[in-house]
């Protein structure tokens, strides 16, 4: 059988095609060195060659994120290494001014000072990097930090978030850079030590002065978080009471939301009481203004050994007449001669031996030294010495590091303002008339804060009541019912003290404490007009009604942040207060310890992200590794199967060319 041309051109003409095709695949892989270059080379290969492209892209994403996060942490690093030594420079001032040998006006000009360290610190605050502020979480787009006036600053505000940025370094990991102003610059512990152990308190049941009891009491030194100082404090005041006055049990509690301390008792004290917490304590004295110009001493100290034998002050202002000595030599006697005396009656000549270096001064003349001078060296002919002896306070109080920032701070007891025995004096006693005088109006707040009740109503039993106790025992029944049967079940103590003629109104805690706080509406309840104020002598004739709260005592936000130190700084030098100074000095330290550990986790978590670059390098290389195995092709397999694919080639065109020669004479005979 023939087989036609036509059919014999187009076999040929597709074998030519296939196998150009196989050449030009085999030239394209050695070409490209790919032996997949589409999904129709190898559909399950190429799917393999794009997961593994997908995941070296988020390797590279990853990397950038490394990137930045190190570019943020060397940053803060490096700011946070300036504040320190910031820190330590005003420590040094600081230390250098609450010295005796420093001056008021010293001082003065030193608070003037605190502004550029203010200033200085705010900008390292407010570092940014990578196109956002370093310090202010993951809200970072604005200046963290801002002050509240720029020409007079009082305070400074975070503006931040409290939630640090996290970056993705895997699919399931991330690195949080843990650096947020709110943590970093306002601290969460305090140190407590000489300069703020202290509480005075004073204990009033309103019977007299010979039961007012004024005590001191002196939190143990050491590192407190906030909830731990409260328990401290409270441990503290509980104790002083217990054993010098007349056992309050004080509850002192730390709201973690409000960053508030709060001064309190347990609802168990059913006598009138009224406590005063005084923040300045005694009154003292103190040396400043020291000056020597003798060429042999280094590092001269001055020391009041005995306080109470000093009680005369040299002229104000300070600086104008300090009390002064001079060394004179006389053959074998060798005096200090003093050229003014700001009248303790001193001798004209304070006698020493020749090679001692000491200044030993007798106030009051009993045979011992009241101040000390220490010159560190041997004094020489002419040389003089000068000082001030300045009034001052000690104030160590831990009240302005709760919060509270007043002199004094009063609690007292839900107590009457008025004499109430008046009342029950005139026979039948006191009558109580149904919408007259049987109404108290007042709220109940829970002790877990769960919201304070709404307004309760106590309705007293109309009767004639001849006795306060009666009446007391009335008014108790009256605010139980009403508890128990529209609010939190609350036990009251309703109690009549004889010595004051008052009432009191506390919780009954027999069955533990149950509120934190209630409230005595006897002006903005609903019934003020028939409420029983007057009968309990929260009102007299002429007097309006107000309310009364038994609720703890709040303090300020308890912030405890640098820029506090430094107004707080800033105020001690501008008021020439050397112990506010000494402890702005043991905030530094506090903020000193709070930034070197703060840089050391900064340098951790840089640690980390090396780490993580590591890994990264590691599975990029894995995974570059794969995708060559499965897309790139074996260079001399390939060259051989070009060679391969160029030999069949030619035959087949030497082969077709041959075929396709004959013509349709060949077929004829």
């Amino acid at each position: 059988m023939r087989v036609a041309t036509i059919s014999i051109y187009k076999q040929a003409t597709y074998q030519l095609g296939r196998l150009t095709s196989d050449l030009n695949e085999a030239n394209e892989v050695v070409s490209t060195n790919e032996k997949i270059s589409s999904a129709s080379d190898d559909p399950s290969g190429m799917k393999q060659v794009l997961s593994i492209n997908s995941d070296l892209a988020a390797l590279d994403q990853y990397q950038v994120n490394v990137d930045q996060a190190q570019n943020v942490l060397t940053t803060a690093e490096t700011a946070l290494d300036s504040m320190a030594d910031q820190l330590s420079e005003m420590k040094v001032l600081s230390s250098a001014l609450a010295n005796a040998s420093a001056s008021y006006q010293e001082r003065s000009n030193a608070a003037e000072n605190m502004l550029v360290y203010l200033d200085g610190l705010l900008d390292l605050a407010n570092t940014d990097a990578y196109g956002g502020y370093v310090f202010g979480g993951d809200d970072n787009r604005t200046p963290p930090f801002t002050l509240d006036d720029d020409n007079n600053p009082t305070s400074v505000t975070y503006n931040g978030s409290s939630d640090a940025v996290n970056i993705s370094t895997s699919q399931h990991t991330t690195i949080s850079l843990d650096c947020c102003g709110s943590d970093l610059f306002y601290e969460d512990k305090i140190i407590v030590n000489p300069t703020n152990n202290r509480i005075v308190f004073i204990e009033d049941p309103g019977t007299g002065d010979d039961n007012i009891i004024t005590m001191e009491a002196t939190i143990t030194s050491g590192t407190y978080s906030k909830e731990e100082l409260a328990a401290a404090v409270e441990d503290t005041l509980k104790k002083a009471s217990g054993e010098q006055g007349h056992g309050v049990a004080y509850e002192v509690e730390y709201d973690e939301e409000a960053n508030a301390f709060s001064i309190g008792t347990d609802g168990s004290l059913d006598t009138p009481m009224s406590v005063t917490f005084e923040a300045i304590q005694t009154e003292t004295v103190r040396i400043s203004n020291l000056e020597t110009d003798g060429k042999n001493f280094e590092d001269e100290k001055i020391n009041i050994v005995n306080k109470t034998a000093v009680t005369e002050y040299t002229p104000v202002p300070e600086g104008t007449k300090p009390l002064t000595l001079t060394y004179t030599e006389d053959g074998s006697n060798s005096t200090w001669k003093v050229s003014n005396d700001p009248g303790y009656g001193l001798p004209s000549e304070i006698e020493v031996e020749a090679s001692d270096d000491f200044i030993e001064i007798d106030v009051n003349d009993d045979g011992e030294p009241d101040i000390v001078v220490n010159l560190n060296g041997t004094p020489e002919e002419g040389d003089t010495v000068s000082f001030d002896i300045v009034e001052g306070y000690e104030n160590a109080s831990i009240l302005p590091d709760l919060g509270f920032d007043s002199e004094t701070v009063i609690l007292e007891t839900v107590t009457s303002d008025f004499p109430v025995s008046d009342n029950f004096s005139v026979p039948p006693g006191l009558s109580v008339v149904e919408g007259q005088n049987d109404r108290i109006d007042f709220t109940e707040t829970l002790l877990d804060r769960g919201g304070t009740s709404v307004q309760l109503t106590a309705v007293i039993d109309e009767d004639d009541y001849s006795t306060p106790e009666t009446y007391a025992a009335a008014v108790e029944k009256a605010l139980e019912s009403e508890s128990a049967e529209n609010g939190n079940r609350v036990n009251y103590s309703v109690f009549y003290d004889e010595k004051t003629d008052s009432f009191t109104i506390s919780e009954n805690t027999d069955t533990g404490r149950q509120l934190e706080s209630f409230d005595l509406l006897f002006s903005s309840g609903n019934n003020a007009d028939s409420s029983a104020a007057e009968d309990l002598g929260f009102k007299d004739l002429g007097f309006n009604a107000e309310d009364v709260s038994s609720k703890p005592l709040g303090g300020e936000e308890a912030t405890w942040s640098i820029w506090d130190t430094i107004f707080n700084l800033k105020d001690a030098l501008e008021n020439d207060d050397v112990d506010g100074i000494q402890r702005a000095m043991n905030w530094l330290d506090n903020h000193y310890e709070s930034l070197t550990s703060s840089i050391s986790t900064v340098g951790r978590i840089y640690g980390s992200t090396t780490t993580t670059e590591a890994t990264i390098l590691d599975s990029d290389l894995t995974l570059t590794t794969q995708r060559s195995t499965v897309r790139d092709a074996d260079i001399v397999e390939a060259i051989m199967d070009l060679k391969s694919a160029q030999t069949v080639y030619q035959a087949a065109l030497s082969s077709t060319s041959s075929v396709m020669g004959l013509s349709l004479v060949d077929y004829m005979g």
